[in-house]
Order: structure tokens, then sequence, then C-alpha cells
């Protein structure tokens, strides 16, 4: 099993709390399979191919893919849960699954599923990944911790936030550069962007916390953000500007993935709780 390779980062920290925001017309489409009692979609290519999970009336979760208005239900052999997380522009899926214990990470490539675990880690979980095929996510540590994570090459490497208490990269470009979240001392949730050994702290501004779920490769990032109304929101940030993002009616939402296109992907609740996917182009 390849070694693990630790990296915190010290280099030139940069504080990003913007006070631009802007609000624009939004063309939105819901995303629910078939049947379902909640769907919520994850990740997006370049393609529009969609990727996410849902739950039926039987319970549990199940994987699935969008592509030219079909739904395709994917689950891991013999998991008990199944949830897809992203997929590149080759068609190479990512997700984790549980197998009644832990969680594991796995790509699927042409039909063929391919399991694998943060070495010496615990409860894998795989976010995001480009079209190199390098893959980010998160593990517990045996100190009990959530770390970050990279995969490229075959070479883990552990990504940490300096004094943050834990770490989850979400995302990663096609330029190697990541996106994710992590908890401060005060328990809160804060963006980063890692770009080039350089990490920024994302922050919506005026937000309680926010949270950094995907980006393209313009460096486009969306994510969740929450506000002193404490509702959930999504958000978009592109070239120093924030762009909040909130599907019509929703009593809370949030986003997970943008591709090249604009497009973006995310989830939305009604006011009965009920959780749905959507795609949105600004």
């Amino acid at each position: 099993m390849p070694k693990g390779t630790f990296r915190i980062f010290l280099v030139a920290v940069l504080g990003l709390s913007l006070a631009t925001s802007h609000a624009l017309a939004i063309t939105y489409h819901q995303i629910k399979v078939p049947g379902s009692i909640m769907t919520s979609a994850l990740g997006i290519n370049s393609s529009d191919q969609v990727v996410g999970y849902f739950s039926g009336p039987t319970g549990g979760f199940q994987g699935f893919v969008l592509s030219n208005g079909k739904y395709t239900t994917v689950n891991y052999p013999h998991a008990a849960n199944t949830l897809l997380s992203g997929i590149n522009d080759s068609g190479v899926i990512l997700g984790y699954y549980d197998d009644g214990f832990l969680i594991h990470a796995f790509t699927l490539i042409n039909g063929t599923y391919t399991a694998f675990d943060y070495p010496g880690g615990t409860n894998t979980y795989a976010f995001g990944i480009n079209n190199a095929g390098q893959i980010v996510g998160n593990y517990t540590g045996q100190d009990g911790n959530v770390h970050g994570f990279e995969l490229s090459g075959g070479t883990y490497t552990t990504i940490d936030v300096p004094n943050a208490t834990s770490t989850t990269a979400f995302g990663i470009n096609g330029s190697g550069d990541i996106c994710g979240d992590f908890t401060n001392t005060s328990g809160e949730p804060q963006g980063f962007l890692l770009r080039n050994g350089t990490l920024q702290y994302i922050n919506y501004p005026d937000a309680l916390n926010t949270t950094a779920h995907g980006i393209n490769n313009l460096d486009q990032l969306v994510g969740t953000y929450v506000p002193s109304s404490l509702i959930n929101t999504g958000f978009a940030f592109s070239h120093g500007t924030f762009l909040s993002v909130s599907y019509p009616g929703a009593k809370y939402d949030g986003l997970s993935g943008i591709n090249s296109n604009d497009v973006v992907v995310g989830s939305w609740a009604d006011q009965e709780n009920n959780i749905w996917g959507f795609a949105a182009t600004p």
C-alpha cells in the first residue's frame, strides 16, 4: 500500500473576507431520482453529467448518475450504502460506501469498482476528482481527528490547515488547486483554497461560517454559508466576487459542484424538510 506523506501548510496564509457579494437571475432545474424520497446532487463534469445519491421508500442510500436526462443507479457490490461524489470528464466516477462498519472510498471506471483507504486511517471519504485522476477527501487518523488528503499517482498526502481541529478537502481542479473546509478553534467551519502551496481562507461576507465544496478549472468555487438568519445558503465565488445562490422556495440549500461551463449543482430542502438536488446556471 502506498506510503502516506504528511504536508502542513505554513506558507503565505492569506485571509480572504471580501465585502463584495451579488445576486442575479439564475435558471434552476430540479434533480429527483424517480421514486425517491430524497435526492442529493454532489458532482458534475463538463458534459453536464451529474452524480449524487438518493434514498427510496425502503431506506438506505444508493448512488446515481444523471446523463442526458437518464438516471442510472450505482451500488458498490454488497455495500450497505453507496454515495457518488464526483465525476471527471473521462467519466471516472468517485464515491464512498458503507460496509456496515466503516466507510471506504472507491472509483468506478468502465464498470470496474476499485476501493481504497488512506493507509493507517479509517473511514475514508472521497469527494473530488480531476481529469488527471487526482482525488481529494478526508479520513480519520489514529489520533481520532479528521484530516484531509490528496491521492495523486498512488501517493497519499495529508492536508491539515494549521491550528484546525479537523480538515476536509472537497474539490480539486486541473491545476491541482484544492478547496475544502476546516473547523477552527471556536468550532465553526471555515472554507479554504489551496493554490500553489498558498492557503487562502474563504469567508462569505458577514457569514457565521462558510464551507467550500467544489472548484472548476477557472478557480471558481461553490459551497455553503450560514448567515445571521441561520439558514444554510449556497454561494459561488469567482474572481473576488461572491454570488448567493438559493433554490426558489427552499427552506435551506447549498452547492456542491461546479463545472467549467458555470453549471452548478447542489441540494435544497422544501418546507417539509425533504431534500432534493438541483442544477443551476447563472
